[in-house]
C-alpha cells in the first residue's frame, strides 16, 4: 500500500474517523484508561494491517523485533552490574542484526565468496530470500531503545502496547523517517493533539511530499532509467542528464515519502523527525550530510561513529571513523559492492573535507564567490557519488563515469537536453529555494491563510494534471 494509492486514501478515512472517535472519548474523561489504551490498540492494529497489506507473513518479524528489543530494554535497565547490561545489550543486537544481515545479505555474501573462491571451483547456492519491506528501517529504529536505555538515556516504556506501536507506526515503518524511541514515546503517555489545525498542517506537508513525489520525481524516471540500463547507447551529454536526473529524482522521491509520512502522522496528532533540510544547498559534503537522511545519518553519528572514537581521538583517527562509517552506512543501503562504493566515496569525501577545512584555516576570507564555488563543488561531488547508487552493477558505473569525464569521443547529442527533459531543473531550483526561504518548523503556511488555500489548490492541479500515470513505489522501499 502506497501513499498516493487509493486503497491507501480509503484506509487512512477509516484510521482517522475510528482514532478522532476514541481520542474524543479519552480527552471527554482524561480518567477513564479504557478509550485511551483503545486508541493506541486500534492504530497498532491499523499500523499491522498497513504492513501486512504487502505480505503478511514477514509481520512477524516485525512483532519478534518489538519483543525482542522490549525485553532487553527492561533487562538493560534492570539489571545490576555492567557485565548484566552488556549481556542484554549484545544478545539484543546479535539478533536484531542477525536477523537483517540473513534476509538482507546473505546472498550478498554467498556471492561474493563463489567470487573469490572461483578458482578452486568452490561454490555456495543462493538461497531463494525475499527481502521484506522496511527491514532496515524499523529494525534501526527499534534499536534505537535497547540503546538509548543503555547509555542513560531514557527509561523503558512501562507499556508493552507503547513500544509495539512506535516500532510499527504506519506512517513510518516501510521508509522511515527513522524516530528515536526517547523522542517518540513520551508522546504515548498522553492522548494526541487532534485538531482541525494540525490535520490542515499535515494536509499541507503530506500535498507538498506528493508532489515531490507525484510530479517530479516519477516524471523523471522514464526519461533517465533508459540511460542507466544501457549507458553505451547514449552520449556523455546524456550520461550527466541521467546523474543530474537522477540527484533529483532520489531527493524528491525519498524526501515526498518522508514529507508524507511527517504529514499523516501529524493530522493523527504525532510528530516525527524531519528528514530533510534543502540538502543540495549544502557548502561541503559534511553540511551535506547534516540536511540528507538526516534521521539516518544522526542515527549513524551517534550509535557508531561517537563510539568509534567520534574526532575524540586525533584527526586521523576521525577521518578513519568518519570513512568507516560511511562504508557501513553504505553497506546500509543495499546488499551490493555499488552501495559500499558510494559510501566509500562519501567517506574519502568526509575526509577531504576535513582536511581542507583544517588547511584553508584563515587563508581565505568568506565571500559569495568562494560560497558558490564550494556549493558547486559539494553538490557535483554528491552527482558523482549517485552513479553506483544508481547503476545496476559496476560496468556501468565505469561506464558512465567514462562518458561524463571524458565525453566517449562523441559528438555530444544536444537534443536530449530538450526543455521537456529538463523540466525538472527548474523545478529543483524552486523547491530548495522556496523551502529555504519560507519553511519553518513543518508548514508553509499557516491553515486558513489564502496562502494555504492557494498552495493547497496549486499542489492537487499539479497533481492530477501533470503526475505521471500510475502510482509508482518509492525508491528507499527497496532498502
Amino acid at each position: 500500500m502506497v501513499f498516493q494509492s487509493a486503497a491507501f486514501f480509503v484506509f487512512f478515512i477509516i484510521v482517522y474517523g475510528v482514532h478522532f472517535l476514541l481520542n474524543a472519548a479519552s480527552v471527554r474523561s482524561p480518567d477513564a484508561v479504557l478509550p485511551f489504551k483503545l486508541d493506541k490498540f486500534f492504530l497498532l492494529a491499523a499500523s499491522y494491517y498497513f504492513y501486512a497489506y504487502w505480505d503478511a507473513r514477514f509481520l512477524s518479524l516485525v512483532i519478534a523485533i518489538t519483543a525482542i528489543d522490549y525485553w532487553a530494554g527492561r533487562g538493560i535497565f534492570h539489571a545490576r552490574e555492567k557485565k548484566q547490561k552488556r549481556f542484554y545489550l549484545t544478545m539484543c543486537l546479535a539478533v536484531n542484526l542477525g536477523i537483517l544481515g540473513f534476509f538482507k545479505y546473505c546472498n550478498f555474501f554467498v556471492d561474493s565468496a563463489n567470487y573469490l573462491l572461483a578458482g578452486f571451483h568452490i561454490s555456495a547456492s543462493r538461497l531463494d530470500i525475499i527481502l521484506p519491506i522496511g527491514i532496515s528501517f524499523y529494525t534501526f529504529q527499534a534499536m534505537t531503545y535497547p540503546l538509548d536505555i543503555y547509555l542513560g538515556k531514557m527509561k523503558p516504556a512501562d507499556d508493552p502496547l507503547d513500544f509495539a506501536l512506535y516500532v510499527g507506526f504506519f506512517p513510518q515503518i516501510m521508509a522511515g523517517p527513522i524516530a528515536r524511541a526517547a523522542s517518540f514515546l513520551p508522546q504515548l503517555l498522553r492522548p494526541a493533539t487532534i485538531s482541525g489545525e494540525n490535520f490542515l498542517k499535515g494536509l499541507q506537508v503530506f500535498l507538498y511530499g506528493l508532489f515531490l513525489k507525484a510530479v517530479i520525481a516519477d516524471n523523471i524516471q522514464p526519461i533517465i532509467d533508459p540511460i542507466f540500463k544501457d549507458p553505451q547507447s547514449y552520449d556523455g551529454a546524456a550520461a550527466w542528464l541521467a546523474v543530474i536526473g537522477y540527484s533529483i529524482q532520489i531527493f524528491c522521491d525519498f524526501s515526498g515519502y518522508s514529507e508524507m509520512a511527517i504529514g499523516v502522522a501529524l493530522s493523527l496528532g504525532y510528530e516525527l523527525p524531519v528528514n530533510f533540510r534543502t540538502p543540495y544547498l549544502a557548502a561541503d559534503l559534511s553540511d551535506f550530510w547534516r540536511r540528507w537522511h538526516i534521521s539516518l545519518s544522526s542515527w549513524l553519528r551517534d550509535y557508531l561513529y561517537i563510539p568509534l572514537g567520534g574526532n575524540r581521538l586525533g584527526f586521523a583517527r576521525a577521518g578513519l571513523n568518519a570513512f568507516i562509517t560511511m562504508l557501513l552506512g553504505g553497506l546500509w543501503h543495499g546488499p551490493s559492492w555499488n552501495f559500499v562504493f558510494w559510501g566509500g566515496l562519501h567517506g574519502a569525501g568526509l575526509f577531504a573535507n576535513r582536511v581542507l577545512a583544517v588547511s584553508r584555516g584563515g587563508v581565505f576570507k568568506p565571500s559569495f564567490a568562494l560560497t558558490f564555488c564550494k556549493w558547486a563543488a559539494t553538490y557535483l561531488f554528491v552527482c558523482f557519488a549517485w552513479v553506483p547508487f544508481r547503476a545496476g552493477n559496476m560496468d556501468v558505473v565505469w561506464t558512465l563515469y567514462g562518458k561524463m569525464l571524458f565525453m566517449d569521443g562523441k559528438t555530444p547529442n544536444w537534443e536530449i537536453l530538450s526543455p521537456a527533459n529538463l523540466f525538472f531543473v527548474p523545478w529543483m531550483i524552486v523547491v530548495h529555494l522556496w523551502f529555504f526561504i519560507t519553511r519553518e518548523d513543518r508548514v508553509f503556511f499557516k491553515p486558513g491563510s489564502f496562502a494555504f488555500y492557494f498552495f493547497i489548490f496549486f499542489v492537487l492541479f499539479a497533481v492530477f494534471a501533470w503526475s505521471a500515470a500510475g502510482p509508482k513505489d518509492f525508491i528507499y522501499f527497496q532498502f
